[in-house]
């Protein structure tokens, strides 16, 4: 059986189609692919972001923390020096403090 030119030109396009319907597959699939990995990679930086919010507020609170520390050993600063200056003012006086512990 010979075939006629028209045939074979009809078979070439066959499998240029069956060629070109294989490479729109894998593009289809490998854009897919793509789009799994893009929402993975959405996932991740919300992730991060809700991280970094985290770590903002911890930073926050530790600035809080040790702006009360800081205040609070200058309000005590303040007593104990008061107190060292009226034990000295004392002793100036000849009168001797006894602190009695329990």
């Amino acid at each position: 059986m010979q075939l006629s030119s028209r045939d074979k030109d009809l078979m070439a396009k066959d499998v240029e189609i069956a060629k070109l319907k294989h490479r729109l597959q894998e593009q289809v699939d490998k854009s897919e692919y793509l789009e799994i990995d893009l929402e993975a990679e959405k996932g991740k930086l919300a992730t991060v972001e809700e991280a970094r919010q985290k770590a903002e507020e911890a930073h926050a609170i530790c600035s809080s923390a040790l702006n009360v520390a800081q205040n609070n050993y200058a309000e005590v600063q303040g007593i104990v020096d008061t107190l060292s200056s009226d034990t000295e003012w004392l002793r100036g006086r000849g009168i001797v403090l006894v602190f009695i512990s329990f």
